[in-house]
């Protein structure tokens, strides 16, 4: 992607400006105003980059914003859009709310606080920002830090609708750019805000008000009062609800429309006095309330805190995207007319919106469920989930950029995903383990994965000049991990230094989650190998032919040292370790696990003739520990290597094990098979990569397969080897 120089754009003569009782602080909040007088039949357009957010309020009414985040100093991001619609004749009150988070987490790498921004007026500047502007503190907003809505996203919220007006604060120039780059992706869609139907409502007493909002509304004690059956409690405009007595104040709970949605937090309500209250957001009702906060150690905080004014109080925060299916209000006051509670939607709109339908309705729902969960993690970059992390991960990214390119036809959200992690090679020829963000840490499977999306990237849509623009990035992953290679021609586990930080994680299984030691591990080599593949195939598409043998050579020699280091040829099993220590030579090998042999077989370790006893191994003993949901797409695509004896097991396995989430009222599909529970029940209940399911209908049961890049076939599987009839699919890659 070219950058544009600054000198010779439409931001020659704007200044990324902020206040300087502001400067440097995190959490920070500072509204910038403008007068726009509209002319008729002219077109205005806004060019605007900030750190690390802006939103655009005309006449006092949101209309856009969200910034894309990049990486200071490397990929600065700006965005342009037509505003004509949003301006009224003669003059418009512009206002520009700028979110500095100023402080770094798995989604966002810190800058510099500040924001920079140009309205056009048919293609000519009118307004630029500079040390004229206009600038002040946002009044209503709790400038500083606050508590953490998670340990990976940063920062809730506190607002104060009660605040007064602040003086104007003394403007300067941040920073200055040479380049910025165009938006890489389209934005999103801002919807109207969804329908939400109240679950129950009462009273509670808070037991913890020194506590934060989260731990508040999830230690308080509720007591049910009813469900807001049509015509209860109903005002003109919304429901009057009213406290007992001897208790603190009323709580509410709201389901938005039976699954879960992401976007800006929402709120129109009418107060009888000045009085607090909190709003939590969370995924399941599984606690009798939402979880608005978990355990001790992620100490999470899906809740804000509002001291409200007496009247009508609306709000919107476009600051964070935040996501749940359920939206629970608590309010300290006698009563509460509730006028709306819920979430503004944000949707990205995909290139396409691949069609599968068959005669089984269970595989057609499973279908629809993977799709949108996948929807639902789109955030200018590949997100692992909605609600706790946000985090754009390698391996996770690989997976589900796979199952958009088939379920979207979506590529350049997968480019901006790769090129974020392009940026942030390291020293050590490995990648950071999040792009954008600021974790000091290096996951090396997740670095190999950066060589597979690269390759799939350009199988899936056929952009030769993106492969050859990352490749020169690939090459050095690939020889910084060539050089590791010791005498047994192997890689060993990974050692952190003073300088370079690793966890060697695998899976979430207690045996390949990096707690415990060993001296090799063969998801490490595998993903290794894979990546040599992946490397050499993208050469040979370019038209690399040296290259290509160089790196398939290195695949094959580290899979065959790989086969006689884990395989048990006796049980036809492979071991996920080698070693119990860096010292250890003994080659002692340990944990038996479904993917540790699914890897080997994925990575062609597995030689053809012993492929059939493997596979058989893999798919039948219940002695290995069983693959997590996360990665369990190696297993089937390992399947698949026997589709003739496996696909009606892969198919009926999808159908057993996403038709129980279904089977429990899940509108999305979780992170593990223990749902909210996992993790000290802090887990996630929708997952980017849950669309595994639209993956494995399209490839293999449609049988779209691609044979060059950006060219497909279509080779459905027979019927006796699925079991699932009458498919058919819209929007064909044919």
């Amino acid at each position: 992607m070219q950058p544009v120089k600054v000198s010779e754009s439409v931001f020659k003569n704007a200044e990324f400006i902020w206040i300087r009782t502001m400067d440097n602080v995190p959490n920070a909040y500072v509204d910038f105003h403008e007068t726009l007088r509209k002319k008729e039949g002219a077109k205005y357009r806004l060019f605007i980059i900030a750190d690390s957010n802006y939103a655009l309020w005309v006449n006092g009414k949101y209309c856009e914003g969200f910034q894309f985040a990049g990486l200071p100093d490397k990929y600065n991001v700006y965005d342009e859009y037509d505003i004509t619609d949003f301006l009224a004749e003669g003059e418009n009150d512009i206002l520009i709310g700028a979110y500095a988070q100023n402080e770094g987490s798995f989604g966002y790498s810190k800058g510099t606080n500040g924001v920079m921004y140009v309205f056009t007026e048919d293609g000519d500047p009118v307004i630029t920002s500079g040390l004229h502007t206009k600038a002040n503190k946002n009044p209503n907003y709790t400038s500083g830090p606050v508590t953490p809505i998670s340990p990976q996203i940063s920062f809730t919220f506190d607002y104060n609708f009660e605040a007064e007006a602040v003086e104007a604060g003394e403007v300067f120039v941040s920073r200055r750019f040479d380049t910025l780059y165009p938006r890489p992706v389209a934005k999103h869609i801002i919807k109207e805000p969804c329908k939400t139907t109240p679950v129950v409502w009462g009273s509670f007493v808070d037991k913890n008000p020194d506590a934060h909002p989260g731990r508040r509304m999830q230690l308080s004690y509720l007591g049910f009062s009813g469900r807001l059956r049509w015509g209860e409690n109903k005002t003109e405009n919304g429901v009057l609800l009213n406290k007992e007595n001897d208790t603190d104040g009323i709580y509410i709970i709201y389901d938005m429309g039976g699954e879960e949605e992401i976007g800006y937090l929402t709120l129109d309500i009418t107060l009888p006095e000045d009085a607090d209250f909190l709003l939590g957001w969370g995924e399941h009702i599984d606690d009798l309330r939402v979880r608005t906060s978990t355990c001790t150690w992620n100490n999470s905080c899906y809740a804000a805190s509002f001291k409200g004014k007496a009247g009508r109080n609306t709000f919107i925060h476009p600051f964070k995207r935040l996501g749940g299916r359920y939206i629970a209000l608590q309010v300290y006051a006698p009563n509460v007319e509730v006028h709306y509670v819920g979430v503004t939607p944000t949707v990205y709109p995909t290139a396409h919106d691949v069609k599968f339908t068959c005669a089984d309705n269970l595989h057609n729902t499973i279908y629809e469920v993977a799709k949108r969960s996948m929807l639902l993690c789109f955030l200018d970059r590949h997100s692992c989930d909605a609600l706790r992390e946000q985090g754009n991960y390698g391996l996770d990214t690989r997976i589900y950029a796979l199952c958009t390119h088939y379920a979207f036809r979506e590529f350049p959200m997968a480019k901006n995903s790769i090129r974020l992690f392009s940026m942030t090679l390291r020293g050590d020829n490995m990648l950071e383990m999040c792009a954008p963000g600021d974790t000091d840490l290096c996951i090396p499977t997740y670095t190999c994965s950066f060589m597979e999306l690269v390759w799939e990237c350009l199988l899936y849509s056929g952009d030769y000049d993106f492969a050859r623009e990352m490749v020169p990035v690939a090459e050095k992953i690939c020889s910084g991990l060539l050089a590791r290679t010791d005498e047994h021609g192997l890689i060993k586990r990974f050692h952190s230094t003073d300088e370079y930080n690793y966890w060697n994680f695998h899976e979430w299984n207690s045996g390949l989650d990096g707690s415990k030691n060993y001296r090799y591990a063969l998801p490490t080599n595998a993903f290794i190998s894979i990546a040599y593949q992946s490397l050499a195939k993208t050469y040979d598409a370019l038209g690399e032919g040296e290259k290509a043998k160089k790196w398939f050579a290195a695949a094959d020699a580290l899979n065959k040292a790989c086969h006689k280091e884990f395989y048990n040829a006796e049980e036809a099993v492979y071991y996920a370790k080698s070693g119990t220590c860096e010292e250890d030579t003994s080659g002692h090998q340990h944990f038996l696990c479904q993917f540790a042999g699914a890897l080997a077989i994925y990575a062609g370790m597995c030689p053809e003739d012993e492929l059939d006893r493997a596979l058989e191994v893999l798919v039948y003993n219940k002695e290995l520990v069983p693959s997590q949901l996360s990665f369990s797409i190696y297993r089937y695509d390992a399947m698949m290597k026997r589709p003739e004896k496996y696909g009606r097991v892969l198919f009926r396995e999808i159908a057993e094990k996403y038709g129980y989430m279904l089977r429990r009222n899940s509108a999305t599909f979780w992170e593990t098979f223990r749902g909210g529970d996992d993790f000290d029940y802090a887990a996630n209940m929708v997952q980017g990569w849950a669309g595994v399911p639209a993956y494995l209908y399209l490839r293999y049961a449609a049988g779209i397969t691609p044979v060059a890049p950006g060219v497909f076939e279509r080779r459905p599987m027979p019927v006796s080897q699925t079991g699932i009839y009458e498919i058919n699919v819209e929007d064909s890659f044919i």
